[in-house]
Order: structure tokens, then sequence, then C-alpha cells
């Protein structure tokens, strides 16, 4: 499993609920919460993947974020993710408003598609699309 996609599974099980997940030296929300966030607290946004966008504060101001992160009144849960231990663990969580925000990224050129410096193929989808043509090829049908 790929970090985004613990990110979406965390999402959806803390629904209405900002998620920030430790990265490194870095708490990062991505979607719809890195908008809202953006929005609030006026934190750079970057992009996460294609149509996707990410905000984080380091580690080491994690006590000046939660301070800015209950000004919002706005629900949150911060996890922090041991990568050598594989462990999950929430450190943080806050009771409050539910994000309703709608957009998952905030239209940069990336998203646009003008610029196309960051966009890498992803290997698993061009592996299963290698593969379903040929299985069309070998059935001669279209799925």
């Amino acid at each position: 499993m790929a970090f985004n996609q613990m990110l979406e599974l965390l999402k959806k099980k803390e629904k209405g609920s900002i998620v920030f997940v430790k990265l490194g030296t870095f708490y990062i929300a991505v979607g719809e919460d890195a908008v809202l966030i953006h929005k609030k607290l006026n934190l750079k946004c970057t992009c996460f993947k294609i149509n996707i966008c990410k905000v984080g504060f380091p580690v080491i101001a994690l006590e000046k974020y939660v301070e800015k992160l209950n000004k919002t009144k706005y629900a949150y849960v911060i996890y922090d993710f041991d990568l050598e231990k594989t462990e999950l663990k929430e450190i943080i969580r806050k009771k409050g408003k539910y994000n309703k925000e709608q957009a998952r990224n905030l239209n940069c050129p990336m998203c646009r598609g003008i610029d196309k410096r960051y966009e890498k193929e992803d290997k698993y989808v061009l592996a299963l699309a290698k593969l379903l043509e040929k299985t069309q090829n070998i059935n001669g049908e279209k799925e």
C-alpha cells in the first residue's frame, strides 16, 4: 500500500476531520484538507500528485500549529507514522466543525496540465494498461 492510499483510507475513517500524517520531518494534509488549511492558515500548497494539493508543517513546530489549528475550530486528527516500526499512532484528536471543503486542489499550473515538470507516469497503472491491452488482443474483443 502506498502512502497516498493510507491517507485516503484515513480520510474515510475520519470523515469530516482534517487529517495530518507525519511523513519524514513534516506533518502533511492532502486534498480538501490541504485546501482548507491553505485558506485558514495560509500555508503554501504544493502538489502531492496530479490534481491533489498538500500542505505541511515541520514536526518541531507541532505545538505552534496545534494552537493555530485550535483557533480555526475545525475537527482534526494528527497521526505519527513510523516507517521503521511500520506503526501509525494517533497523537492528537480535536473535535470541532467538519471540513466541508470540496476542492482537492487550487487549480495550479500542474493541475491544469500546463506544467508537466512533476508529472510522472504511474508504473502500476501503466502495467495494468499493458495487461488489459494484451488481454484485448488475445481475445480479439474490447471489454
